[in-house]
């Protein structure tokens, strides 16, 4: 009746046996029956471990035990097997049990596991493809037994036990698939278990560098290579010295390498002194990477291409070195990294009248050929060494400013321009506004002319709302053509691409823009006019251009088959990303393309695709504090409420404060909480104050009068405090209303806008009543004010120093 058993859902724990007898009988072949089909091996492992078939749960213990010492079983005994195809897929498997069994099942079983797969390692009968799995399978339980921390000495012990056989291995076998898997192997040993090499450290380097420096191999494998030899003096018991005297032979094979590639384009000394820079004081240098002339044959010294795939491999070896971390302090050879960076970007393929003789013309157009793969390594060398260091990189800091504004004068290819912009967003990010001082022209300079507004390209199409109308305009410009014959009939139409296509890519234009935004980051708030207002406006047209009637969605770039819809997209973003950054920076006056801003982000918000709408929901989340300063939140100030509970303060009076984020109902919210008071209101009470509230009143100006009349409790206060400030001042009667208002719109300058339409003045004449006279001859009643548009930012007047809120800051910010 099993076959009848039904079961809760697909979570149910009945089903987890059940599934794994299944791949059992379907998928995973016995010793009898023959391998159908290896695709079906990839359900089995996805089938595994989506559903967690090994795991054993407790609650179903006896069966799921069961099930999974079976699939055990079967698997050891495809391991052992004689044909080589059921012996990968035991091999196979056992790694991903590895992955995906009990922890108490991989404990008991690790060390049976790991002698049946070093079995085949050592085996010289076994095949290629059952070595390079049994390599994967041995990465992958070493990589679970570095979890277990009560078992650290034997996993060091099992780990010490694979690295000789597999440098045998890399020595005798010339398969790259097995190379690759060796690799791969050491790599997962000298992250997880150092110490495993410390008894053949020296053997595994030099095994290593033979293969670098092999003409047999390929450019991922040299990468490869590279990255473990840099990796490699992790595992020396002296970090620090291992660490300094690898970075020494890579340093000197790198110039070795360079001198003969480099001959008769350069000087001679250039390479002798390189190394003299190198060798510790008073000791010779080291020998380079490999021996003397870094195993190099006489076939690879002749060839150009590989010289440079070799000294890029070095390169890279030594970033990784650079940006790695360790645990001891390392002494960088900083003035070595910069002057070599600095001797490979001084060769442009131009040859010096003194050399022209002894370098032929092929010569001169294969160094050509390879020199922007040399030129990208030695700048991604010099932003690794900018990484490593970061704000240490003062005393060479002139050095690196002077070579890049150099190489960026010179520099043409997109993608070493795209890298130069990537030094200098590490340089501002890492020196902050010093660099920014140093660099800021430059990048102003350079980035203007990526981004040259003219000429963006695939914009020719997208301009319009409609591509389909641009479309057909080029067709029937095409037909009343005056070209006839072959010439008009094969004449060039590129859809979207002008006829002087001389436009930056995308890629070079997003770095620029990065640039820039890092740039306006760092350094805004030098407020400088030399360099500002230009950046400003070309980020505002570079944005507007790149969105502006083209946002990018499925429909728009259906007509433009030759253009990625992400690559719009991201050229989108990084457009508004700079642009916002320019509306934030810090700036001597309100950013001059707020307006521009507002209006794009609001379209794109609603019109742009799902990552262009989400930005610009951002950015105008991000310009709030732009557009409304003063406009904070009054029910984030609880403790002011409790400090002066009786008070008039602004926490308590939150019921009454307009609403701010919205200037077209501010006047209506102010003057219909202000009653106009009458004048026989006005004398009488005047008559009540006294010379101390008076004095007060002075002291604490127009603005704090303002504020109080907002409570509605005594709007006398106002009129009194306001002429009691002009008593001395002026007994004259005025002309005019506007006339005589001149000292309130001198005081709130907040307001300049602000017309008052009536007012009311009365003169008397005595001796002894001058400062009543002068109240009734400056007293003024506003009925009505106009609307606060054009206002920028006349919310609430400032409170003064002396003013008895003690969070004044807060409201004012």
């Amino acid at each position: 009746m099993a076959s009848f058993e039904r079961f809760d859902d697909m979570c149910d724990l009945r089903l987890k046996p059940k599934i794994l007898r299944n791949l059992l009988s379907d998928y995973v072949p016995n010793e009898k029956q023959p391998l159908v089909n290896f695709q079906s091996l990839s359900k089995v492992v996805s089938t595994v471990s989506t559903h967690k078939l090994l795991s054993e749960d407790q609650k179903l213990h006896a069966k799921s035990k069961s099930a999974v010492d079976e699939w055990v079983e079967r698997l050891l005994a495809l391991v052992s097997s004689d044909m080589p195809d059921k012996s990968w897929v035991g091999i196979v498997l056992i790694g991903v049990t590895c992955q995906e069994c009990s922890s108490d099942r991989f404990f008991s079983s690790y060390s049976v596991w790991f002698n049946s797969l070093l079995s085949h390692v050592k085996n010289p009968e076994s095949s290629r493809i059952v070595r390079v799995a049994s390599c994967t399978s041995i990465s992958d339980l070493l990589t679970r037994l570095s979890r277990f921390s009560n078992t650290k000495k034997d996993a060091v012990s099992h780990a010490a036990k694979v690295i000789l056989p597999v440098i045998k291995l890399l020595e005798e076998d010339s398969s790259e698939a097995l190379w690759e898997g060796i690799v791969n192997l050491m790599s997962t040993i000298v992250i997880l278990f150092p110490a495993a090499f410390h008894s053949s450290y020296d053997t595994v380097e030099e095994a290593i560098a033979s293969k670098i420096f092999s003409a047999k191999t390929s450019c991922s494998l040299l990468k490869k290579l590279a990255h473990f030899l840099a990796l490699l003096p992790k595992a020396n018991k002296g970090e620090t010295a291992s660490w300094c005297l690898m970075m020494q032979k890579l340093l000197i094979s790198i110039n070795v390498h360079l001198d003969n590639f480099f001959q008769g384009l350069e000087e001679e000394t250039t390479g002798k002194k390189a190394i003299q820079r190198l060798a510790p004081p008073g000791k010779d240098a080291p020998l380079p990477l490999g021996g003397q002339n870094g195993s190099l044959d006489d076939a690879a010294w002749n060839s150009e291409q590989l010289i440079v795939l070799r000294v890029s491999a070095l390169m890279y070896s030594c970033s990784v070195m650079l940006t790695s971390s360790y645990k001891c302090k390392l002494n960088i050879p900083v003035a070595s990294l910069v002057s070599l960076v600095e001797r490979v970007l001084a060769v442009n393929g131009s040859l010096p009248k003194a050399m022209s003789p002894f370098m032929t013309g092929i010569q001169q157009e294969l160094v050509c050929a390879e020199l922007p793969t040399l030129h990208s390594s030695a700048l991604e060398l010099l932003r690794a060494t900018i990484k490593s260091i970061r704000s240490q990189l003062l005393p060479y800091a002139a050095s690196v400013v002077r070579l890049v504004s150099s190489y960026f004068k010179k520099c043409l290819l997109p993608e070493l321009r795209i890298k130069l912009y990537t030094i200098t967003k590490t340089l501002l990010k890492s020196m902050g506004l010093g660099m920014a001082m140093q660099l800021a022209n430059e990048v102003v300079s350079n980035a203007s002319v990526d981004l040259d507004t003219k000429t963006v390209e695939g914009s020719d199409v997208v301009s319009s709302t409609n591509p389909r109308a641009a479309v057909k305009a080029g067709s029937k410009k095409r037909k009343h053509s005056t070209n006839t014959g072959v010439e008009s009939e094969n004449a060039a139409f590129e859809v979207g691409i002008p006829h002087n296509h001389s436009s930056s890519p995308i890629s070079l234009k997003i770095a620029a823009l990065e640039a820039l935004e890092t740039l306006l980051t760092t350094g805004g708030a030098l407020r400088s006019d030399s360099w500002r207002d230009r950046v400003d406006k070309l980020l505002m047209m570079t944005a507007r251009n790149a969105c502006e009637g083209r946002w990018a969605n499925a429909e728009t770039y259906h007509y433009l088959p030759n253009k990625s819809t992400a690559d719009l997209v991201e050229f989108q973003v990084a457009a508004l990303r700079a642009f916002l950054a320019s509306l934030v920076s810090p700036s001597r006056a309100r950013p001059v393309y707020l307006a521009e801003g507002l209006e794009l982000f609001q379209t794109g918000k609603s019109e742009g695709e799902m990552k262009v709408a989400g930005f610009c929901a951002h950015a105008l989340m991000s310009l709030e504090v732009v557009i409304h300063p003063r406009a904070l939140p009054l029910e984030g100030l609880p403790s002011l409420s409790d400090q002066f509970p009786e008070s008039n303060s602004l926490a308590s009076l939150k019921h009454n404060t307009p609403n701010l984020n919205n200037g077209d109902n501010l006047f209506k919210e102010w003057t219909a909480n202000v009653d106009v008071p009458s004048n026989n209101e006005i004398l009488r009470n005047v008559d009540s104050i006294s010379p101390l509230q008076e004095a007060k009143r002075l002291k604490r100006g127009n603005d704090f009068a303002t504020v109080d009349s907002l409570s509605g409790q005594d709007h006398t206060d106002l009129v009194g405090s306001e002429n009691v400030q002009q008593a001395d001042v002026n007994k004259k009667v005025p002309e005019s209303p506007k006339e005589s208002l001149g000292h309130v719109s001198e005081r709130d300058d907040m307001a300049p806008e602000e017309v008052y339409r009536e007012g009311v003045s009365e003169t008397q004449e005595g001796e002894g009543l001058a400062v009543k006279d002068s109240i009734m001859e400056e007293a003024v009643v506003v009925k009505k004010r106009e609307s606060l548009d054009e206002s920028d930012d006349d919310s609430i007047p400032s409170l003064k120093a002396d003013d008895y809120l003690s969070s004044d800051s807060d409201i004012e910010s």
